[in-house]
């Protein structure tokens, strides 16, 4: 595992455990692990991190209870409303045009939509790049056009 990934999930792991302590969970992370003790009532649990294949947080032991269900269902709810946040993030940020680049390459789909594979200072740049997006993608068809903006 990289330790971007590990870093990555030590903080998710931290979220889901100040999530669970604001329901009256006790948490413990476990040292050199992605693991961390759970405790309610006597009632106690491992929350960690399985790698690949399954590459998913789970709540041991895999035993079929009423406690570790309503844990499992708290842990998937935090995860799932992380994930939305993190899309919606991610969406919200619009890449502005450069209107200084006019020359613009289009990708022409199926549907009547088009796609703006690169913009160009000039229109031999332009082509040119048309030329090699041919040769490696055939079957797709592409325009230069020239989009000065709004102005």
């Amino acid at each position: 595992m990289k330790h971007s990934d590990w870093l990555r999930l030590t903080k998710e792991g931290e979220r889901l455990c100040s999530v669970l302590r604001q329901q009256g969970y006790h948490c413990q992370k476990q040292s050199r692990r992605l693991a961390w003790n759970i405790t309610k009532a006597e009632e106690s649990h491992t929350l960690t991190y399985l790698p690949p294949p399954i590459a998913g947080w789970t709540v041991l032991p895999n035993q079929e209870t009423p406690a570790r269900k309503q844990l499992m269902l708290l842990v998937r709810n935090t995860l799932n409303q992380e994930r939305l946040e993190t899309l919606n993030s991610k969406l919200d940020i619009e890449k502005p045009i450069d209107l200084t680049r006019p020359w613009v390459i289009i990708r022409l789909l199926n549907d009547a939509r088009r796609y703006t594979v690169a913009r160009f200072y000039n229109r031999q740049d332009a082509e040119d790049h048309k030329r090699v997006l041919r040769r490696f993608m055939r079957g797709a068809e592409f325009e230069v056009i020239f989009d000065p903006g709004d102005e």
